[in-house]
């Protein structure tokens, strides 16, 4: 998407300083915690996934930004601090708005529409993720995150560990539940690393409840 795409251009194309692109390359962080940074970014491409860290170090996916969306500590604007790092998942371009600018844009009805409108549907998009873990089996769940991600025949792996942080299990039960699958004919894992699905017609009765879920169809 380029930058004119995008819903917050028409708020922001007079102020020149807000319309610099920096380009951030996969893995990156955006922001974190520890630099105590109040300035709010603005994916135009790419995609940024939003991460807390507990105290043992152990990362928890709170949260992944499709471009076209607010980038930042935003939870500070709804008097709450999530204390989230943002990284970029793959090479992302954004906009930063410095903060102090941020809240004269708030001032405005227009723009701050625009701001909780977006912040408010991702919300709702988070509360709707945690229900599918806690409603569905991981079996279910997997099953329907591999039809989601399957082109012609194959869903692409690139990480093992982002799908178990995306699932929130444990690699081993991804690799049982990856064996079962193979057991029943349904998928098979390639040399490559990437899953082959054999039996989608089988795939899709298993993930049936999480999309009609997912899908508002139920």
């Amino acid at each position: 998407m380029k930058l004119e795409d995008t819903t917050i251009y028409p708020f922001i194309k007079s102020y020149p300083e807000l319309c610099k692109l920096y380009k951030f390359s996969r893995n990156k962080y955006i922001t974190r915690v520890v630099w105590n940074d109040e300035d709010v970014w603005y994916l135009v491409s790419g995609s940024v996934k939003v991460e807390a860290t507990a105290q043992n170090g152990k990362k928890l996916l709170v949260d992944i930004v499709c471009e076209d969306n607010y980038v930042g500590h935003l939870s500070n604007f709804y008097g709450q601090n999530f204390y989230c790092d943002c990284v970029a998942m793959i090479s992302s371009t954004l906009i930063r708005i410095p903060a102090e600018m941020f809240r004269g844009l708030l001032n405005t009805q227009e723009f701050s529409r625009h701001f909780y409108m977006k912040t408010s549907a991702r919300l709702y998009d988070m509360y709707k993720k945690e229900l599918m873990r806690g409603l569905f089996t991981q079996r279910q769940q997997f099953a329907f995150y591999v039809i989601d991600k399957t082109k012609d025949g194959i869903c692409r792996i690139h990480s093992i560990y982002y799908i178990c942080e995306y699932l929130k299990i444990s690699r081993r039960n991804l690799y049982n539940l990856l064996a079962r699958f193979e057991e029943d004919g349904i998928m098979e894992r390639l040399e490559t690393g990437d899953i082959q699905v054999l039996d989608m017609e089988a795939l899709f009765e298993i993930a049936k409840p999480v999309a009609d879920f997912c899908h508002n169809k139920i």
